[in-house]
């Protein structure tokens, strides 16, 4: 996995938080986006030949779409929230 490293900028809270967005959607209900993210996790591919993977383009857009209106309607706050959430190494759950 040393492109996951490579890309986090050797920022050990970056790449932290990329092998959990990996696992996270190791786990999706998306097939499309599981088996990427299993591939990347195994080592199989490197995330840099997945992301630019003709075979994965499609669940990589609609999920960006998704995320974009998602994000598109949060106020100014809760995008500085959402931001803050990627580098917090100790997330509150609510209970």
């Amino acid at each position: 996995m040393s492109d996951l490293a490579d890309i986090a900028g050797d920022d050990p809270r970056r790449l932290h938080a990329l092998r959990d967005s990996l696992h996270q959607l190791a786990d999706s209900p998306h097939r499309e986006l599981r088996e990427l993210a299993r591939a990347v996790l195994d080592g199989e591919i490197t995330l840099r030949a997945a992301v630019l993977s003709s075979a994965y383009a499609p669940a990589l857009g609609e999920a960006f779409d998704r995320f974009w209106s998602h994000y598109q309607q949060l106020t100014p706050e809760e995008r500085q929230e959402l931001a803050a959430t990627a580098y917090d190494d100790n997330p509150q759950t609510s209970s």
